[in-house]
């Protein structure tokens, strides 16, 4: 039998712009709606509690994330598939690319509380709007640009010009139900470094995927056939 992706799986990676498919993500949180305040509030305390008792094997505040996978058990959300290893991945590579810019004044369950207020697309069934990282740290001050083109030139120069990314992505150009994911770039001294983008160690630890040594290059090597949607410069 062909695993061979049907013609109206390739439409949207494909050959719908990326601006539409923004705004169709940007639709979609407006009409759903934010999560209800009292289950964003419940979700803040139960994470909360929940993260301090796992403890630093499972989450150190003050470290990148890289682990995702194991994030089942993080309340985001309030659709039947949302929870922060689902659809959490948004709200991660923000948290991160704070990390990256030397803030630590915001935790991750506040993040959690935050998007599921502005910008949780679907309930969170959707995670967030890729839009919502960009907007969310405008108004923490920062400078922020916000790119659509899957051009390397651009990305390379924004990669000269910017110091911390966020990158959100196809898996795969040819088939929409392979779904999108969403990273945080580092800026290094010795290059590129994607974080929770799934790699692990021999050991089996997640752990960041570098060196590269430009932006452009990072962002092809989120996967074979990944292609980004949005990138986000931010300094």
């Amino acid at each position: 039998m062909s695993n061979k992706p049907k013609l109206y799986e390739k439409i949207i990676p494909k050959y719908i712009p990326n601006r539409v498919v923004l705004a169709f993500f940007s639709i979609i949180a407006f009409f759903s709606g934010p999560v209800k305040r009292e289950l964003r509030e419940r979700h803040f305390e139960e994470n909360e509690r929940f993260l301090k008792e796992k403890g630093d094997a499972f989450f150190h505040s003050g470290r990148l994330i890289e682990n995702q996978m194991q994030w089942g058990s993080v309340l985001f959300g309030s659709h039947k598939n949302a929870n922060m290893s689902y659809s959490g991945c948004e709200i991660i590579a923000t948290y991160n690319a704070l990390l990256c810019l030397g803030d630590r004044n915001t935790t991750i369950s506040e993040l959690i509380r935050y998007f599921e207020q502005k910008g949780a697309a679907l309930k969170g069934g959707f995670g967030i709007t890729p839009s919502a990282p960009a907007n969310y740290l405008k108004k923490r001050g920062y400078k922020v640009k916000k790119v659509t083109t899957r051009k390397k030139l651009v990305i390379d120069r924004l990669g000269q010009e910017f110091h911390t990314f966020i990158v959100t992505f196809y898996w795969n150009r040819e088939n929409i139900r392979e779904q999108l994911h969403t990273v945080c770039i580092s800026k290094e001294s010795d290059g590129f470094y994607i974080h929770n983008n799934y790699c692990r160690a021999e050991g089996g630890a997640y752990v960041r995927k570098g060196a590269y040594r430009t932006l452009g290059d990072a962002v092809a090597g989120v996967g074979e056939n990944a292609v980004p949607l949005v990138t986000v410069a931010i300094l």
